[in-house]
């Protein structure tokens, strides 16, 4: 439901628990500037790196390093490096069931957020905004990423606690 006028769209309440469990990858743009858009080709330089894969109906986590740069500051909410319509779709196009980020949002404020979750809502994938202790998955391989969303009946959102198992 979040950002889709559609009477018969699914509210958080609706959304499968196994989608909300899942394998995971954590790509690593911890180089990407401040207040910059992340374009595919960083994503699939990042996808590289990382020795693994993005497989149909993974968790994808971008660690931007964000929050060890701005936390506590006022640029937290504003300096986020963010995602331009067209990653979006390069990871809606791997048939990725969800996304994270360390941001408030998901696309730099204004124009690219809002295309950002529109992508989102017409490719069937939804995002995590304000992840952190992403450093502590990234390089880490595949994993086991657990979010379930609160039962909100008609709900457009709702908080989660995020989990990572890693294999020992």
């Amino acid at each position: 439901m979040h950002f889709d006028a559609d009477p018969n769209a699914h509210s958080v309440d609706q959304i499968p628990l196994e989608d909300c469990y899942t394998q995971a990858i954590c790509l690593d743009l911890s180089h990407v500037e401040l207040k910059s858009r992340i374009t595919v080709a960083d994503l699939e330089a990042a996808e590289a790196a990382s020795g693994e894969t993005i497989q149909p109906r993974d968790t994808v986590l971008l660690y931007m390093a964000h929050y060890d740069r701005t936390f506590g500051t006022p640029a937290f909410m504003t300096d986020f490096p963010g995602l331009t319509k067209e990653a979006a779709e390069w990871l809606g196009a791997k048939g990725i069931l969800m996304f994270g980020v360390e941001a408030a949002s998901p696309g730099r404020p204004g124009k690219d957020n809002f295309e950002v979750h529109l992508v989102c809502r017409d490719m069937g994938f939804t995002h995590m905004e304000g992840l952190t202790n992403l450093d502590k998955v990234v390089g880490a391989g595949r994993f086991t990423f657990i979010g379930f969303p609160l039962k909100i009946r008609g709900g457009t959102g709702s908080p989660i606690r995020a989990v990572a198992v890693l294999d020992t």
